[in-house]
């Protein structure tokens, strides 16, 4: 931390001079050598007034508070944070064969050829149409669903595919030619659990799921 050189002005040869009305910043350790140069090469007959070597203490043991409270809010974030990791942690290990569902729009098409969608449907609801998507974003299906209710549910479809992982969207209209806003979701069981930039990220299928997007777990 630096320490504002203010009072402290041109005396002797050695010590630091500043320039009227100017400011420099210097560390703690410039900081004493200059009050201890002063003090050794100060006027005799005109040494430096008490008031003034204790302003320049006083402001010296301000700033070092200031530095070990700052120090310590350091180390007392980074000290939660590791806490905070190491629970995520905990909570991604022990989802490890859980059936979990999350923000996001992967789906797995099973042998049956039916693919379950969560969704969250706003507005009144409407005529649910879904898309499914390969590896490469690529559009491979298009089924209609029908009329849909809002609110949380999850949509049977059976797009015709070959068993495997694909993304899917579900566009719904009110019957008015507007969209009305869809939230799709994810679910499947965790078979794996990553440690990526910082973060605990859940291997669900195929797909990687962030813990933080996780929003329900059943067994």
């Amino acid at each position: 931390m630096s320490f504002p050189l203010a009072g402290l002005g041109s005396s002797t040869a050695g010590t630091a001079t500043t320039a009227t009305g100017g400011r420099t910043d210097i560390n703690r350790d410039q900081f004493l050598q200059l009050l201890v140069t002063q003090l050794k090469h100060q006027d005799p007959l005109s040494p430096l007034q008490p008031d003034q070597f204790a302003a320049q203490l006083a402001q010296f043991a301000t700033v070092e508070q200031l530095n070990t409270l700052n120090d310590h809010f350091t180390a007392q974030s980074a000290a939660q944070a590791q806490g905070a990791l190491v629970d995520q942690t905990a909570l991604g290990a022990s989802l490890m064969g859980r059936t979990v569902q999350a923000q996001g729009n992967g789906v797995a098409v099973g042998s049956n050829g039916i693919a379950s969608l969560p969704v969250d449907v706003g507005g009144s609801g409407g005529s649910a149409t879904a898309h499914f998507y390969d590896g490469t974003g690529r559009l491979v299906a298009t089924k209609s669903v029908g009329q849909v209710a809002a609110g949380s549910q999850t949509l049977s479809v059976a797009p015709g595919l070959p068993a495997g992982d694909y993304t899917f969207d579900v566009q719904v209209d009110d019957g008015s030619g507007k969209a009305v806003p869809v939230t799709t979701f994810m679910e499947g069981v965790v078979n794996g659990v990553l440690f990526e930039n910082g973060a605990i990220v859940l291997r669900v299928g195929g797909t990687k799921v962030p813990l933080t997007k996780v929003t329900e777990i059943t067994n």
